[in-house]
């Protein structure tokens, strides 16, 4: 009987082991993280242009968010009124004048800029990172839910194409300049087998978006479910009633819903058809067949908040985070050439 478990217990952490080695090591091609890199980047851009037009406004020596109120803010917890050591760093602190502001401003767009083409990328992705952190870290309060998964991408991308050892990043002009000198023999060998270039740091950044991005749906649904639901404050999600809540905010919605205010069997569908797709993806992502179709759900549900909520830069971002769901051989099908 010893002798049975021992077996068993060997087998299982000989299974485990290998299924965790699978999961996290094998080589992939990191196209799928270049894709991520381009699309991450031109939002982290977006978000950083946005800023431009009211930058002195907002952070210059005489703005409504001077460099003091942060650093008082940051050092006092606005609930209990206690000090507490949260103060995060941002390069623009050092601006002290609107002509430093609007040239570490410039700074940062370029380096962006540079990061999305993927120019100097492990360079650039260090960077780029920096700058996304500093403008959140400068301006807390100006945040909501689009930088939480904005960081939360670019943080495991950028590592990604940081220890990407195999060559240039796809869909680079570093990896452009690359095959402008490579020999005759790798380019053949490149066209016979386009996803031949694969890379454990591709898998292992891929991975942690993956496995952070399940997450993150998961906690978004059992948090709709988590509000009270009793008869003097019921959950507006529980009864269905989520979506009305969206549609009935005046400056929201980029679309009039409100004449669907009678058609309560319409919006209870809706409403638990977010929470249930929510859980499910969080779940049922890690499932091969599953997969393409929750991915192609993904797309009409998040346009459909864009359009109830406003938030269109935030369901793009999530749209963007599936992206690491995509296989490269996928990905390469609608390309014409890998690059």
């Amino acid at each position: 009987m010893a002798g049975v478990v021992a077996k068993y217990l060997s087998e299982l952490c000989e299974g485990f082991g290998n299924g965790w080695n699978r999961f996290w090591f094998t080589p992939t091609h990191p196209l799928t993280l270049g894709v991520l890199r381009v699309a991450v980047g031109s939002m982290a851009l977006y978000v950083v242009a946005t800023y431009g037009f009211d930058l002195v406004r907002w952070f210059g020596p005489g703005g409504m968010l001077p460099s003091s109120v942060i650093e008082e803010t940051a050092s006092i917890d606005l609930v209990s009124g206690r000090p507490v050591s949260d103060f995060r760093p941002s390069y623009l602190f050092l601006a002290h004048s609107s002509a430093e502001l609007w040239a570490c401003h410039i700074v940062s767009l370029i380096v962006l800029v540079l990061f999305t083409l993927g120019l100097w990328t492990r360079i650039t992705s260090a960077l780029a990172l920096v700058v996304i952190l500093s403008y959140i870290h400068r301006a807390l309060m100006l945040t909501a839910e689009l930088e939480p998964i904005l960081v939360l991408v670019m943080a495991y991308v950028c590592l990604g194409s940081l220890f990407f050892g195999s060559g240039p990043a796809p869909l680079s002009l570093d990896r452009r300049r690359a095959r402008r000198n490579e020999t005759a023999e790798a380019a053949e060998a490149r066209h016979r087998d386009p996803l031949a270039d694969r890379s454990v740091a591709a898998t292992i950044a891929v991975r942690l978006v993956q496995v952070h991005l399940s997450v993150v749906y998961l906690m978004m649904g059992l948090a709709k479910l988590a509000e009270p639901s009793t008869a003097e404050e019921p959950g507006v999600w529980w009864f269905g009633d989520g979506i009305w809540w969206l549609i009935a905010k005046p400056d929201g919605p980029l679309v009039d819903f409100t004449g669907l205010h009678d058609n309560i069997y319409v919006l209870n569908t809706w409403t638990h058809s977010i929470v249930l797709f929510e859980i499910a993806f969080g779940i049922l992502i890690w499932n091969r067949l599953a997969r393409p179709l929750l991915l192609a759900l993904a797309v009409p549900m998040w346009i459909s908040l864009a359009l109830v909520t406003g938030l269109v830069p935030f369901c793009s971002m999530m749209l963007i985070a599936n992206l690491a769901f995509v296989a490269p051989q996928s990905l390469a099908g609608c390309c014409s050439r890998c690059k």
